[in-house]
């Protein structure tokens, strides 16, 4: 399995300066961790959202990648260790052969004689000493003022050649004037603060390369150069404290999530229902998702503050799991009790007295409906069920003169119940559970005429919306109690799958033509500059997009309503 962040690490390991790129390794070890957290979390969501469906998925292995990772971390540690080592060695070469070099430029200073031959040797030091590499930083300042001590002492010595002197303090200062000039557009640039402090490093040392100028300049080039060093390093210092800054805003902001968090998830920690587990686990989500968005603290505090947020997430979802797992025991209780029903039903089914076990079955069925559902058993417990069923059924057909009375009878009594309900007065306490029960009553009453089905369904929905307007239901959870009392009254018709397939696809069509409808009408307005004219068009189609959003959430309530036949 390919990963970007194992692969920039691989590409960093393949680098030959290792020293200077840890911040860009740590980096990419955070994103990593943050990462892998991130992906075995959602893979834990996705395996608890599989088993509550009675579902199982592909899980991946996140330790092999997480061990490839961190082997190429290891191998990359080792060999940084090794490299600084290196560098180490080097360096405290490099400053004996410099303190070396100052012996022998003290000896020239204070015991030669001759002068060609002095700049001679003089110049075989300097250029020996340039061509040596970086010492110890501790050592670097003393050792370089040591030399340039002694390099003036060298030049003051030679009062014979001061013609080339002056000419090397015109150099000097020429090169010392281009150093600050450097330095002045380090500071105005735009550049990366790794490689301003890198730079910087550099034209300090080439300042201290140069030799000495003429007294006269020294004092001007000398102010004007720790003038420009000093606005750097205020400069980098400013980046460094706006960056803690930046860091401990993104510490408070996670804090607060905590503490939002920690609220939410223990309040009514031991009444939650199915529902306020679900909606909280959204809002657990989501705090992890605005987590993600916020930038990183200190890495002290990084890391302290996200293993308590890891461990609050971590005691939630393990709250979840005990909780889930209590309802699937309440579950298989359900399950056991309609299996009971199922084996009377095959009862029903192997029996001689088709009247009676056609009683019996129907009260099954309604008792069916009123016994607690089964959760993730409940489906194929269903399909057994209405499989025993249809067979009766079939069967049944054998006796049709006796169904057909049944269905006559049933008719009537429908159309009895409609007259009644009509002539009913609903009072002002009227509710959405009597709103059910009398619905209920109604489609337990039994199947009708294919012939008069739809129409006598039609006319008790028509008496229905007429007599609950005036009541204090809301209107959309009438439209959904009505929508089921279709959707229980088709699955007593033997075209049942068609009515079914046909309903769910003018449902879908009808959504997907709603979402058409809000597509365009906000690219439409995307069309208009905002103005004070363009305001009222705008809120007003914004409030038919909230209308038709509304409507889109009530067709797939609907939608979910319907069984899979």
């Amino acid at each position: 399995m390919k990963n970007e962040l194992v692969e920039r690490l691989s590409a960093k390991i393949g680098e030959d300066d290792l020293i200077s790129n840890i911040r860009e390794v740590n980096q990419i070890k955070v994103d990593f961790d943050d990462w892998l957290l991130k992906s075995e979390g959602s893979q834990q969501v996705e395996v608890l959202k599989a088993k509550d469906k009675g579902e199982t998925i592909d899980q991946i292995d996140f330790s092999i990648i997480k061990e490839q990772f961190y082997l190429l971390y290891g191998n990359y540690k080792e060999n940084r260790k090794k490299q600084i080592e290196l560098k180490n060695q080097l360096e405290e070469a490099n400053l004996k052969q410099k303190n070396a070099l100052i012996t022998e430029l003290k000896t020239l200073v204070e015991n030669e004689e001759n002068i060609g031959s002095a700049f001679k040797t003089f110049n075989a030091i300097q250029e020996t000493w340039k061509k040596i590499g970086d010492m110890p930083r501790t050592k670097r300042d003393i050792v370089q003022k040591e030399y340039s001590r002694l390099r003036e002492m060298f030049f003051y010595n030679i009062n014979m050649y001061r013609e080339i002197k002056d000419h090397d303090y015109k150099r000097n200062a020429q090169l010392k004037q281009d150093v600050i000039h450097k330095l002045q557009s380090l500071r105005n640039g735009e550049s990366q603060i790794r490689e301003v402090e890198k730079s910087l490093r550099s034209l300090q040392d080439d300042w201290e390369d140069i030799g000495p100028v003429n007294n006269d300049e020294w004092e001007i080039l000398k102010t004007s150069y720790w003038e420009a060093v000093r606005s750097i390093y205020d400069k980098i210092n400013k980046h460094y404290d706006e960056y803690r800054q930046i860091q401990n805003d993104n510490l408070n902001k996670k804090r607060e999530i905590i503490a939002s968090l920690k609220i939410k998830v223990q309040e009514e920690v031991d009444s939650r229902n199915i529902k306020q587990w679900n909606s909280l686990t959204n809002e657990v989500k989501k705090a992890q998702e605005d987590w993600k968005k916020i930038g990183y603290a200190s890495k002290k505090d990084n890391d302290k503050i996200w293993k308590e947020f890891k461990s609050l997430c971590n005691d939630f979802f393990d709250e979840r799991k005990v909780f889930f797992k209590s309802k699937d025991e309440i579950d298989i209780k359900a399950r056991d009790v309609k299996k009971e029903l199922i084996s009377q039903a095959i009862a029903f089914n192997n029996a001689e007295d088709i009247q009676s076990s056609t009683k019996g079955l129907i009260d099954l069925q309604k008792k069916w409906k009123t016994t607690k559902n089964a959760g993730r058993y409940e489906r194929s417990l269903w399909e057994e069920f209405r499989k025993v069923c249809d067979q009766f059924f079939n069967k049944k057909e054998e006796v049709s003169n006796e169904l057909k009375k049944q269905l006559e009878d049933n008719l009537n009594a429908k159309n009895a119940a409609i007259a009644s309900f009509k002539k009913k007065e609903l009072s002002d306490d009227y509710s959405e559970q009597n709103l059910k029960e009398d619905i209920e009553s109604f489609v337990a009453i039994g199947p009708v005429r294919k012939d008069k089905s739809n129409h006598v369904l039609s006319d008790f929905i028509k008496v229905l919306k007429d007599k609950v307007k005036g009541i204090k239901i809301k209107p959309e959870q009438v439209e959904l109690t009505i929508f089921k009392l279709k959707i229980d009254s088709y699955a007593l018709m033997e075209n049942r799958k068609e009515i079914f397939f046909k309903e769910k696809s003018n449902l879908r069509k009808r959504i997907s033509t709603l979402e058409n409808d809000i597509l365009q009408s906000e690219t439409n307005l995307g069309y208009f500059s905002v103005s004070k004219g363009a305001e009222k068009l705008f809120d007003q189609v914004n409030k038919n997009n909230e209308a038709t959003k509304e409507e889109i959430l009530m067709l797939k309530r609907q939608l979910k309503m319907i069984p899979n036949e």
